[in-house]
C-alpha cells in the first residue's frame, strides 16, 4: 500500500520507519525547499513495545522526502499526523492531487468533522490516533512505539478502506485498537489530556509540575469537568472504563499520575513533546474549543477556566 506521510515530525517519522521496515513504499510530503533536509536519513532512539521486536535500539531510517504530489504517483494511503489545527490545510493541499488515496487523520479532535467534510467526502478519510510519541533531541528522534494504533469508523466512513489500513499496520506489527465510535473516543482522549497539559504549561517542566500538589489536584478536577462535558455532548462514559480512575480519591489519582510520569519510561517518551512550541499551540487550540463547548452547553468548568492563565 504505497504510502505518503505529511511532514517529518515525530509521529510521521515513527510510523514511516515502521512501515518502511515492513516493506511498504513510503515518502514524506514536506515544504518546498525541505526535501534535501535529511541527506543521510534520520536516526531513531526507539523504545519499541511491539511483540517480537527489540525493546530498545538505535535505528537508521533512510527517509525519502517529496515536495510535490500528483495522481500519477499512485499513493494508496496518506497519513496526516499533524496538529489538529493543521489538518484542514494539509487536506486542502493534497485532496485535489491524491487520486483515490485513503486519508488517515492521526490527530486530536474536539471540533468534530465539519471542516474535514468540507474538503473530503467521508468515504475518502478515516480517523485514528497514534500509540507512540517523543521528541527530537540533538537531531535524534527519541521516541516510543506502542503495539497498536487506535482506529474505528464514523458515520459514512468506508469499512473496506479501514480493513486495508488495518492490514498495512498489521504488516508492521501494529494491531488495531478498534473503537465503536472513533469520534467519541477522540473526544475522551482529548479530555484526558488537556487539563493536565494546561497545568503543565505553568512550569513547562515535568518535575516542577508534579511537585506542585495544588496544581496537580486542579488539573485532575479540570479533567473530571472535561469528561462530564463529553457526557453532555452525548458520549457514554460507561463505554470507556479506562477513565474510571478519575473517580478515585483525588490523592490516589495524583499518586498514580506522579508514579506514571516518574517511573514509566514509555510515558516519559510519549509526553516528551509537551513543552515544545507546537505542542503548546495545539493545547491552546483544543483548550479554546473546550471552553467554547462548555459555554454552548451551559456547563460549569471553573477548574479548567482557571488553568487558562498558564496558556497565555
Amino acid at each position: 500500500m504505497k504510502t505518503l506521510i505529511v511532514g517529518s515530525g515525530v509521529i510521521g517519522v515513527l510510523y514511516g520507519w515502521a512501515l518502511h521496515q515492513a516493506g511498504v513504499e513510503v515518502a514524506h510530503f514536506v515544504r518546498v525547499g525541505q526535501s534535501d533536509r535529511f541527506p543521510n536519513g534520520v536516526t531513531l532512539d526507539l523504545l519499541d513495545e511491539r511483540k517480537g521486536h527489540p525493546a530498545k535500539a538505535i535505528h537508521p531510517y533512510p527517509i525519502r522526502c517529496v515536495e510535490s504530489v500528483s495522481p500519477a504517483d499512485g499513493y494508496e494511503l496518506i497519513l496526516v499526523p499533524t496538529n489538529a489545527q493543521q489538518v484542514a490545510s494539509a487536506l486542502a493541499a493534497l485532496a485535489p492531487v491524491s487520486g483515490d488515496a485513503t486519508f488517515l487523520l492521526l490527530s486530536g479532535n474536539w471540533e468534530g468533522t465539519a471542516a474535514i467534510d468540507a474538503i473530503l467526502p467521508r468515504e475518502r478519510y478515516l480517523l485514528g490516533y497514534p500509540d507512540g510519541g517523543g521528541t527530537v533531541r540533538d537531531g535524534v528522534y527519541w521516541t516510543n512505539l506502542g503495539p497498536e494504533v487506535h482506529l474505528g469508523l464514523h458515520t459514512g466512513h468506508s469499512a473496506e478502506r479501514l480493513a486495508r489500513v488495518r492490514a498495512v499496520f498489521a504488516r508492521a506489527g501494529l494491531r488495531a485498537d478498534m473503537q465503536a465510535n472513533i469520534l467519541h473516543w477522540l473526544w475522551i482522549h482529548n479530555a484526558g489530556v488537556i487539563g493536565f497539559a494546561a497545568g503543565f504549561a505553568r512550569y513547562r517542566d515535568i518535575q516542577a509540575y508534579l511537585d506542585d500538589k495544588a496544581l496537580v489536584y486542579q488539573s485532575i478536577r479540570a479533567t473530571k469537568e472535561l469528561y462530564n462535558l463529553c457526557a453532555r455532548r452525548g458520549v457514554a462514559l460507561k463505554d470507556y472504563p479506562e477513565i474510571s480512575y478519575i473517580n478515585f480519591p483525588i490523592g490516589l489519582v495524583a499518586l498514580l499520575l506522579c508514579w506514571n510520569f516518574r517511573r514509566n519510561e514509555s510515558m516519559q517518551r510519549f509526553t516528551a513533546h509537551a513543552a515544545t512550541a507546537g505542542s503548546l499551540r495545539e493545547t491552546r487550540y483544543h483548550y479554546a474549543g473546550m471552553l467554547r463547548t462548555a459555554r454552548e452547553l451551559g456547563a460549569e468548568t471553573p477548574n479548567l477556566a482557571a488553568l487558562g492563565a498558564y496558556l497565555q
